[in-house]
């Protein structure tokens, strides 16, 4: 996708934006992202989606308007002349976004994430999200395969658990698999729109305060247990230094996510089941990678599983 492309052109300026220049933001396996700058001055984000279905498409752009609309920090997509919110470019689905002012902060390279202030911010955002979608409802469809107790269980179904490496892990994962099944029905475990990925590098902060400035890339949204979000977070900013779990941290986030949303009795109760869970996902994610490739390796070389297996054995 190129400034010379003429569906890019044509995305523009079905929404009424003259492009005066472009560059690209990220390349990669999920999406392009360009910077645009029209000729007005006033900046924009395009996204091409490499993966996401139009169905998926549709449901993260009605909710990042749906939120937006509702003065949470995420750009909003731009609707075209035509009342769509998405186009195509490349025969790939792409839309057009708000710039969103503001930094990635510090230390977006290192493993653990440092700044408790920082995650504690983030869980209060998550909770301030899950307060805003409550019984909305969107168009479009996400998939499930994203969803943590659906990864672990395709893990348990397949040829790696069975490796002698990895039968303490496997043992464990599957009495939570268990767990997860049987509450997969509980009524004080509410559903909804969770982000899946609110992390340092989906965080913008404002370089002077250090406070967010916005929450973006909704790519890996979902519809599930809003628990889950908590889980990305803890996997993130409830650690200590050298990747162990950090149980105070944890209870910090949990704490600043529940000051904006309270937690049903059962997410109280189960917070660590799914933080755990989450985290399991992770590191399957990280070690079937690396298995997959030929190489020998154990669940301690995952600092996701590791965390995982340390809040199970608690």
């Amino acid at each position: 996708m190129t400034g010379t492309d003429p569906d890019l052109l044509g995305l523009l300026l079905a929404r009424g934006i003259d492009m005066r220049s472009v560059r690209a933001l990220t390349t990669g396996q999920k999406n392009v992202t360009l910077l645009v700058q029209a000729s007005s001055g006033v900046r924009f984000v395009v996204r091409q989606y490499a993966t996401a279905t139009a169905d998926e498409v549709e449901y993260e752009l009605a909710a990042t308007e749906f939120l937006a609309s509702r003065g949470f920090p995420t750009p909003p997509p731009i609707r075209g002349r035509d009342g769509n919110l998405a186009g195509h470019v490349g025969g790939r689905p792409a839309a057009v976004f708000s710039y969103a002012a503001g930094r990635h902060p510090a230390g977006l390279d290192s493993t653990v994430g440092d700044d408790l202030e920082l995650g504690c911010q983030a869980a209060v955002l998550a909770g301030r999200l899950h307060s805003l979608i409550r019984g909305a409802v969107f168009p479009g469809r996400r998939t499930n395969r994203l969803d943590p107790l659906r990864r672990i269980q395709e893990f348990l179904r397949g040829p790696y658990c069975a490796l002698p490496a990895l039968e303490s892990m496997a043992s464990s994962l599957t009495s939570l698999a268990a767990k997860m099944s049987q509450l997969s029905g509980c009524d004080e475990l509410p559903r909804g729109l969770v982000h899946n990925d609110i992390s340092a590098h989906n965080l913008l902060v404002d370089s002077r305060t250090g406070s967010i400035t916005a929450l973006i890339d909704f790519d890996d949204c979902m519809t599930s247990f809003l628990l889950y979000d908590l889980g990305r977070i803890s996997e993130v900013w409830g650690r200590a230094k050298d990747g162990h779990v950090d149980r105070f941290r944890i209870r910090q986030l949990v704490d600043a996510y529940s000051s904006e949303r309270p937690l049903t009795p059962g997410e109280a109760q189960h917070a660590v089941t799914f933080i755990a869970a989450y985290a399991a996902a992770t590191g399957i994610g990280f070690l079937t990678g690396k298995l997959s490739r030929g190489e020998t390796i154990g669940p301690d070389h995952s600092i996701a599983m590791s965390m995982a297996l340390q809040l199970l054995g608690d």
